[in-house]
């Protein structure tokens, strides 16, 4: 149901998509679909041509990668957008936040890269125990730290966000520019129910 959902979502005036894979997002401009499109895993080399044959907006998280979407998109003679995933506590996938600025100052020197957006993933917003909101806390406040920088040191940090469903219901500081809700578009709350 992803196109179909897709398109109820234009309708309703969204302004970016946002899909785990490559093939999903070529699913969606398949089907006409010309909004940008997050594909939020980190591709593999080989789909590097199909990111930029569909226009979709990659995430980054190191160096060596970006290197290679530079060298692609440099042969094709094409601009490409990404987006710079960082880890503030999920462990799963992003650049550690002491390299976000070498990062960022790497992309901006790039002939053909733009930083469309930086990101980050809170692994329990919608825990209702003690430890996990307060380690969700620190995650927002270190993210917030990392923006700060990156806008200091004179750069454009692009369309920030954290938030999944559990953040955008349980810490309304944590929406930054744009919003990723998931189970909560379907009417399900994404997590524990304190009914105390």
């Amino acid at each position: 149901g992803a196109v179909n959902v897709s398109k109820i979502a234009m309708e309703c005036g969204v302004d970016y998509l946002a899909v785990a894979t490559v093939p999903e997002a070529i699913e969606l401009r398949q089907a006409d679909i010309n909004l940008p499109i997050i594909v939020l895993r980190v591709p593999n080399p080989s789909e590097i041509n199909e990111i930029l044959s569909f226009n979709l907006i990659p995430v980054v998280q190191d160096e060596e990668f970006l290197n290679l979407l530079g060298v692609f998109a440099l042969e094709k003679n094409q601009n490409i957008s990404i987006q710079l995933k960082i880890d503030t506590g999920m462990g799963r996938i992003g650049c550690l936040p002491e390299d976000v600025l070498n990062l960022v100052k790497k992309i901006n020197s790039s002939k053909c890269i733009k930083l469309d957006g930086m990101f980050t993933h809170l692994p329990v917003p919608d825990s209702i125990l003690s430890e996990d909101i307060e380690y969700t806390k620190k995650q927002i406040q270190l993210f917030n730290d990392i923006v700060l920088q990156v806008k200091e040191a004179g750069f454009n940090p692009g369309i920030c966000h954290m938030a999944s469903s559990g953040g955008v219901l349980n810490y309304p500081e944590a929406t930054f520019d744009m919003v990723r809700p998931d189970l909560a578009i379907y009417g399900y709350y994404p997590g524990d129910i304190n009914f105390e």
